[in-house]
């Protein structure tokens, strides 16, 4: 048997002394104290998740407590099919063995000073840690881009593998780091077979282009080819030279590196990187050589 209570016609209530089950707001309650906050559930059946999305609700065997939720599978069950989900906490200056363990809190003024979440162990408040997602970056050369003796070139419009932060721009070739911390740089590179230099080098850099200062370089010498002098029996020999850098940086967040290359391989002119003429194709021959990872530690 129910009953209903009206008070000035904007209040009701029902309770179900069968079940012992308590609505406010709805004439249905589906727990031991059912809340309809904004009484919009229908007088019979189950209320729908809109519904439910702003109902409070005591489940009657558990005492589990659902806010938007009718069958609450912890002790708070925020879970609701409602987008306005969060919980709200406030700071409290209570140590960490009062509040006990397991206690959690918002805090701003201790150090480091700044918004956090904290959790007591019973003992310390800890600070709550979420990993950041770490920058790693896969991207290969599959466009064709000639790197002009005694000048740095940087290189670009790279084609992206993986970028599992969007720190990089495949356009400009140009690195953003996202935060201050350590990050390794590995470029693999191959040029066009060309009649090399005798005592030739390339140099990789890695360029703050912001600063405009090179914050690494390695070299790579060459000596092998044949120029046709009397040394070489008059003859010449196309050779391709390649090698692969790796550097290990720490950047401040915002630094922007870009990727060069450097070379004096031959007299004038410039060597184009070696690169497929087949991109879908990765068993084609120049496929592969040009590469470039950054990875965050």
């Amino acid at each position: 048997m129910r009953f209903l209570i009206f008070s000035c016609g904007v209040f009701y209530s029902s309770v179900n002394p069968l079940f012992s089950q308590v609505g406010i707001g709805l004439k249905n309650p589906q727990g031991a104290l059912h809340v309809d906050g904004a009484k919009d559930n229908a007088a019979t059946g189950t209320p729908t998740a809109a519904q439910a999305a702003n109902d409070v609700i005591i489940n009657k065997t558990t005492g589990f407590v659902g806010v938007g939720v009718f069958n609450p599978q912890v002790k708070m069950d925020m879970r609701s099919a409602g987008t306005e989900n969060a919980l709200g906490l406030n700071t409290t200056t209570m140590n960490a063995v009062d509040a006990g363990a397991g206690a959690v809190r918002y805090d701003v003024a201790n150090i480091p000073v700044g918004p956090k979440i904290e959790v007591s162990d019973g003992m310390v408040w800890h600070k709550a840690y979420i990993a950041p997602q770490k920058a790693v970056v896969v991207a290969r050369k599959i466009s064709t881009q000639s790197i002009i003796p005694n000048s740095a070139t940087n290189i670009n419009n790279w084609n992206v593998v993986r970028d599992m932060s969007n720190s990089f721009d495949a356009s400009s070739g140009i690195f953003t780091a996202p935060r201050d911390g350590t990050y390794t740089f590995l470029l693999t590179f191959n040029f066009n077979g060309a009649v090399i230099n005798d005592g030739s080098r390339v140099e990789s850099q890695f360029y703050n282009t912001t600063t405009n200062t090179v914050l690494a370089s390695v070299y790579k010498t060459f000596g092998q080819s044949m120029t046709g002098t009397a040394d070489d029996a008059n003859s010449t020999r196309s050779t391709q030279a390649g090698g692969s850098s790796t550097v290990t940086l720490t950047l401040l967040a915002g630094t922007k590196v870009a990727t060069r290359l450097w070379h004096n391989l031959v007299s004038s002119g410039s060597v184009e990187l070696r690169v497929t003429t087949n991109p879908a194709d990765p068993t084609n021959p120049d496929d592969g050589f040009n590469n470039l990872t950054i990875i965050e530690h």
